[in-house]
């Protein structure tokens, strides 16, 4: 795990490296073990920056992280929680030394942080929403799998690649001469899937009224920091639209751009960068607007837009943006060549299962994220005096007792700007979020 690993509160192994560990004699040493802390001890933007690990993969670090076991006297994710609030984040740098662009952070400093320390009950309380952060993320990398191994069978033992090819006669395209567009290994894999009884249908024949269309960077390129959600290539993430590094334009921007506009149940599907990812647009996604590095469309009443923002992050759709994207100096997607994207059809009972996890994975994400932010929110407001231990410690025992509905009340006092602040709710549906926990549970 290196610096970019410790991002999110929760740890992320993606991007992930490889080292060979034959020869660390003190493996134990640089060896993360679940429930962990890392800390980035260097790096301009990022030291300081604490992330808890919930994995079961062991992973090593380098000099650049330090590693923390939490005594089991306190919890783990509440401390990480502490950390990652204004007070943890000032106490940490504090430590911070060294000129522009060698800056670091010496493991002693990191020992001598003062940590706030509420009842065990409290802490736990607010761990637990760590916690439950980290089993969302787990659903939702579960039902991600379970939705890629759906179109598994589409792209199974491909032919060998080929460094050159002849292009069949009936295969040309008067208006491609690109070699790709003739790919031996895609156009197999496309006669296979219509082999097997697969029916495979055009993205522009799923297509709804509104269309495919694609939007536009401002005059001046001017951005603020509320407004109208404006989607750029690195927030349109795999089945959702990640608002992390978001930046907005203002409602005239917005009607100037109008054509691309979104709505919910609206995919956007990138065509230059990344080409061939795809967002679902939700409800709290909205106002959504893009610009011209993507499309977005909705698609006719009859079919699963879920399932199809499915289809375009699978394998096989992979394999026919490689196929169709083209360029000078970067590959992309023209509007022609997203119209004949080939999307699977199956029955609808199967195709309406897989948009609902599709659904799923993007809710399931969003609000791990949101649950993350809540542990800090807790741990802020407890300082603040803008709630006691007694109402959390009241809340934990009533969970224990099998009452969410203390839990419910605190949650739904929590916004952006903490408790009982201004703007929108922190959890616009505790409903879904019950369900999801529920889900993740299980699995």
């Amino acid at each position: 795990m290196k610096t970019k690993n410790v991002n999110e509160l929760l740890a992320d192994l993606e991007p992930a490296d490889f080292a060979d560990v034959k020869g660390i004699s003190n493996l134990e040493k640089v060896q993360v073990q679940r429930g962990d802390l890392l800390i980035n001890l260097t790096g301009a933007g990022s030291i300081g920056r604490v992330s808890i690990y919930y994995g079961d993969d062991l992973p090593i670090t380098n000099q650049h992280i330090a590693r923390l076991g939490i005594k089991e006297a306190y919890d783990e994710g509440y401390v990480a929680a502490f950390l990652r609030t204004w007070w943890g984040e000032r106490a940490l740098e504090q430590g911070v030394a060294g000129s522009t662009g060698q800056i670091n952070m010496v493991n002693d400093h990191v020992r001598s942080i003062p940590v706030v320390i509420f009842n065990a009950a409290v802490q736990k309380y607010i761990g637990d929403k760590v916690r439950q952060a980290e089993r969302l993320q787990a659903c939702a990398n579960a039902l991600s799998i379970s939705i890629a191994e759906h179109f598994a069978g589409l792209v199974k033992n491909p032919i060998p690649a080929k460094f050159s090819w002849v292009a069949k006669k009936e295969d040309l395209d008067s208006y491609r001469i690109n070699p790709k567009q003739y790919d031996p290994v895609v156009l197999d894999l496309i006669q296979r899937a219509k082999d097997k009884c697969a029916r495979l249908d055009p993205l522009s024949a799923l297509v709804g009224v509104r269309k495919i269309a694609g939007g536009a960077t401002p005059k001046g390129a001017k951005y603020f920091d509320k407004g109208v959600l404006f989607a750029r290539v690195q927030n349109v993430k795999p089945l959702r639209l990640d608002l992390s590094d978001a930046v907005y334009v203002d409602p005239l921007v917005d009607e100037e751009l109008a054509r691309s506009r979104c709505s919910a149940g609206d995919i956007i599907l990138t065509i230059t960068g990344y080409p061939g990812t795809a967002s679902l647009v939700t409800e709290e996604d909205l106002p959504v607007n893009i610009n011209q590095h993507s499309v977005r469309f909705n698609i006719k009443e009859g079919v699963d837009p879920g399932y199809v923002c499915a289809a375009l992050n699978s394998r096989f759709l992979k394999y026919q943006v490689d196929r169709l994207a083209i360029g000078g100096t970067r590959d992309a997607l023209d509007y022609p060549s997203v119209g004949r994207l080939l999307i699977p059809r199956y029955e609808s009972e199967i195709e309406k299962n897989v948009g609902e996890q599709a659904r799923c994975v993007n809710a399931a994400i969003k609000l791990s994220q949101r649950l993350t932010t809540a542990a800090k929110l807790l741990v802020e407001a407890l300082i603040k005096a803008q709630l006691t231990e007694a109402e959390l410690l009241t809340a934990e025992k009533a969970l224990q007792a099998g009452s969410d509905r203390l839990d419910r009340f605190i949650l739904s006092r929590l916004n952006a700007d903490g408790v009982d602040g201004q703007g929108p709710a922190l959890f616009s549906d505790l409903d879904e979020l019950y369900y999801l926990l529920t889900l993740a549970k299980g699995d």
